[in-house]
């Protein structure tokens, strides 16, 4: 994607492994988007792509929602 290769060159120098660092920027990008801007960049993903990124936040959307049910669901205790 067009967009993720020019974030990437922008901010390649800040980038020093860790998760967080990638997340906070991203998250920052994003923030700045309107929806406009984030329905322009939908639209201009290959279709594999879109694909893509729908399939990576619903399996991070069912893996919170397993978590957060384990976690209000008390487990069995074995003896």
């Amino acid at each position: 994607m067009r967009f993720i290769d020019e974030v990437y060159n922008l901010y390649k120098g800040h980038f020093n492994g860790s998760e967080e660092d990638i997340v906070a920027i991203v998250v920052g990008i994003l923030a700045e988007q309107s929806r406009e801007d984030l329905l322009r960049l939908v639209s201009d993903m290959e279709e594999e792509e879109l694909f893509q990124m729908l399939a990576t936040y619903m399996i991070e959307v069912m893996k919170r929602k397993v978590a957060m049910e384990d976690e209000l669901s008390p487990s069995p205790q074995v003896h």
